[in-house]
């Protein structure tokens, strides 16, 4: 009996504070709604605030590129001609003066043979202009103009002794008259074989001996261009390195060569990049291309880079658009180029030519910056502003924008170090 007296007044006891219970849950429950359906500034957004300190800024621009060789040698083909035979692949190493294709030389050959004996009959020219008074040219005038000296100079003793017997009466009138006639006409023979010595002798000295001189050189320059076109039908590696295929504007680009195939005279067949030496190419946007300058540093990542991050510099940025991005798209892009740092082994061994790469370009960096978030940032130069608190009050201040980073906006004037300033960021989705 004592027992069922106690249980009944716990009942009693617990449904007088239960009403207090209930009522207790119902009021925490009216303050989270409450707080979670009044609206904020920003219509659900949260005010957020920053105190403006000097602190290092940088700014970095991101792109893709392709791994290239940095260092590379040509290898053309030095004659016209089908190919023989094929002794390399691309992509795969090589070492000096491996051969890598033998190209037909009998065209060529044919070609140097008759260079060959241009050759020789200038230099038979020039020799006998070098020594020109006794070559047979002027041997031959030199005897013309003694011979007619010397015939002159009979006709004339003739002719003095057929007049003293003319004088004494023992010779014709007619006689005499003939022996006349032919000194007169012998003077004439006699002047024009020393003009024709003077004439060959001058073909000796000053236009025909530089006539000579030139045809010796040009045949001289064509004999040496041929033989070494016939040295050159075998192709070998001028350097240890990889053989890579041309770029793709060339029109070797487009597969392996194969024997039977038609070269031309300096067509890029190739190149050789030198062990170790490696770059990265990449497209930059026009909006990019001016924060880009030769000497900034990169980092870079790929794929297939086993998770190293590789340092180097840029080295070049074209001046000119790329050929591809004249049309067709609303923006030109320009070619760069960043020449990596040396490669350890390891990184050798993983790091390829063509590989795809991550390049982050440090396009600008400064020890003491003041930074605020972009989103504190109100429109935009020059008209941005950002909302600054002072002991409550609130007020727009216009500053003048440095670099942007997706980390932050850099201020050069307009905030000062202990500034505070205030902004409203969306609230966190909910999961």
């Amino acid at each position: 009996m004592a027992d069922g007296r106690r249980r009944l007044a716990g009942w009693r006891a617990a449904g007088a504070r239960r009403p207090l219970v209930v009522l207790g849950a119902l009021g925490v429950l009216v303050v989270l709604l409450v707080a979670f359906l009044r609206p904020g500034p920003g219509g659900g957004a949260i005010e957020q605030s920053q105190v403006v300190e000097p602190a290092p800024f940088a700014s970095a621009l991101a792109v893709v590129g392709t791994v290239v060789p940095d260092q590379s040698l040509p290898v053309v083909a030095p004659l016209a001609g089908a190919v023989r035979s094929v002794g390399f692949e691309y992509g795969a190493p090589v070492v000096r003066g491996q051969i890598l294709a033998v190209i037909d030389d009998s065209d060529v050959v044919q070609r140097r043979d008759e260079a060959r004996g241009t050759y020789l009959k200038a230099l038979q020219d020039w020799n006998e202009m070098a020594d020109w008074p006794s070559s047979p040219d002027a041997a031959r005038d030199r005897r013309a103009a003694a011979l007619a000296a010397y015939e002159l100079a009979d006709t004339r003793r003739k002719a003095v002794e057929t007049r003293r017997l003319l004088d004494r009466g023992l010779v014709a009138r007619d006689e005499y008259d003939s022996l006349v006639s032919q000194q007169k006409s012998q003077e004439a023979a006699l002047a024009g074989a020393r003009q024709d010595l003077a004439v060959t002798l001058a073909r000796g000295r000053g236009t025909g001996r530089t006539v000579a001189a030139l045809a010796l050189r040009d045949a001289r320059a064509q004999l040496a261009e041929l033989e070494g076109e016939v040295a050159g039908a075998t192709i070998r590696a001028p350097a240890d390195g990889v053989i890579v295929r041309p770029p793709a504007d060339k029109e070797t680009a487009s597969g392996q060569i194969h024997v039977g195939q038609a070269l031309t005279k300096g067509q890029l067949i190739g190149s050789i990049a030198r062990s170790g030496g490696l770059a990265v190419s990449f497209q930059l946007s026009e909006t990019d291309a001016d924060a880009v300058r030769p000497g900034q540093a990169v980092s870079v990542t790929g794929p297939g880079f086993g998770g190293a991050a590789i340092t180097g510099r840029v080295t070049s940025v074209a001046g000119e658009a790329s050929p591809s991005s004249g049309t067709g798209g609303p923006l030109a892009t320009f070619a760069a180029l960043a020449r990596l740092d040396p490669l350890s082994p390891d990184q050798a061994r993983t790091v390829r030519i063509g590989m795809t790469a991550n390049v982050t370009v440090a396009t600008y960096s400064a020890a003491s910056a003041l930074v605020v978030p972009p989103a504190a940032v109100h429109g935009a130069a020059p008209e941005a502003t950002v909302t600054v608190s002072d002991h409550g009050l609130r007020r727009e201040a216009r500053v003048r924008l440095g670099h942007v980073s997706p980390d932050g906006v850099e201020i050069l004037s307009g905030l000062k170090a202990g500034d505070t300033v205030v902004w409203t960021a969306p609230p966190p989705a909910a999961s």
